[in-house]
């Protein structure tokens, strides 16, 4: 059966993640014409239609979203998976900003869908820093700072 589009996050999904989960950014090359997808966590739902991301300064995805301005996230929540479609992705200056150098970037949400496959249900992952701890949940606490 196929899943019934939203139009706007569900306190549920803004809450989810808020929590910076581990998820998946989608935008287009239109040169090679296919998709490009990253892991992020650096994540924020400021409201029920907007969407917040951080990129480090070098990722190839910032080139893309300029010359796209679309792109879509997987999460879970819940125990589902969903697809959220940014349009109108731009760039922001934030009011506080973090120690490392990153890009911020902003999206408005035109639709939420359940893409889960049917008799399923997901976890949130474990997301284990391999790197000094205390220094990660420092810049991950800047991070959210920023996007807030």
């Amino acid at each position: 059966m196929a899943s019934k589009a939203a139009f706007e996050l569900s306190k549920a999904q803004q809450g989810t993640l808020n929590d910076m989960p581990l998820t998946f950014l989608i935008t287009f090359d239109e040169p090679k014409r296919w998709p490009i997808t990253h892991a992020i966590s650096w994540v924020q739902a400021p409201n029920e239609v907007t969407i917040r991301f951080a990129l480090t300064k070098n990722s190839h995805l910032i080139t893309l979203l300029g010359n796209e301005r679309t792109a879509s996230l997987i999460f879970i929540e819940g125990g589902l998976a969903y697809s959220v479609a940014l349009s109108h992705v731009a760039e922001f200056e934030p009011s506080v900003k973090p120690g490392l150098h990153l890009r911020f970037f902003e999206g408005h949400v035109e639709e939420v869908r359940n893409v889960s496959f049917y008799g399923a249900t997901y976890g949130q992952p474990d997301i284990v820093k391999t790197y000094d701890v205390e220094a990660a949940e420092k810049l991950d606490r800047e991070v959210k700072e920023s996007l807030n």
